[in-house]
């Protein structure tokens, strides 16, 4: 699994990193996640689309929102209702 450093962000005071996680399964396709890690915590979620549109799209919307490791599992759940 490799890891991508998308951006960064201020959020209530505090430095939070968000990445792209890229899974190459067999075959030649892959699965994306991600993992933020800020405030002395982090959360991964791999495996959450196959498609690079969509988990880009993901990732803007985490970063703009400020969404830190505490909240992101709530949040990529609505998104995968959406």
């Amino acid at each position: 699994m490799r890891k991508r450093f998308i951006a960064r962000a201020s959020c209530c005071g505090r430095l939070v990193r968000y990445y792209l996680l890229v899974n190459a399964a067999s075959g030649g396709s892959r699965m994306y996640g991600i993992l933020i890690e800020g405030g002395g915590s982090q959360e991964k979620i791999p495996a959450i689309t196959p498609s690079r549109r969509r988990i880009q799209s993901l990732l803007e919307q985490l970063v703009q929102g400020c969404v830190t490791p505490v909240t992101v599992r709530d949040v990529v759940e609505d998104w995968l209702l959406m």
